[in-house]
């Protein structure tokens, strides 16, 4: 089962270019916190499996762990869950960004495209 913020999430789904990008992602919900994988990536929002079950409207923060010339650059993110989908025994959850810390949103927009030429082009960022 499938939920979902409204028709405003499908408006979103198909603004933004998504790309399969898998990097790891540490979400806090309250007082739960747990590290995943994202399953893919877009400018407004990702989506991730995870075990615990979150609820459509959750607000969670977010540090996204991105590879930059070897080494990992943290970016921190306030995010909204605007679709969770039960996948028998975990949740694939979707969510959409909704504040940056100072100059992370940019430099996610900056990594994000270059990872998106790369993926087009098969190569590894």
């Amino acid at each position: 089962m499938t939920q979902e913020a409204g028709t405003e999430v499908e408006s979103k789904k198909t603004r933004h270019l998504r790309a399969p990008i898998e990097v790891r992602v540490e979400v806090s919900c309250g007082s739960q916190s747990f590290t995943t994988t994202t399953r893919n990536m877009a400018v407004g929002g990702i989506s991730f499996e995870i075990l615990e079950e979150l609820h459509v409207g959750d607000p969670i923060n977010l540090i996204l762990y991105l590879p930059v010339d070897k080494e990992l650059e943290l970016l921190k993110v306030s995010s909204d869950v605007v679709w969770v989908e039960d996948q028998d025994g975990s949740w694939m959850v979707g969510a959409a960004y909704r504040k940056f810390a100072p100059g992370d949103e940019k430099r996610l927009r900056d990594w994000l495209l270059e990872s998106v030429r790369a993926y087009r082009e098969g190569r590894t960022v």
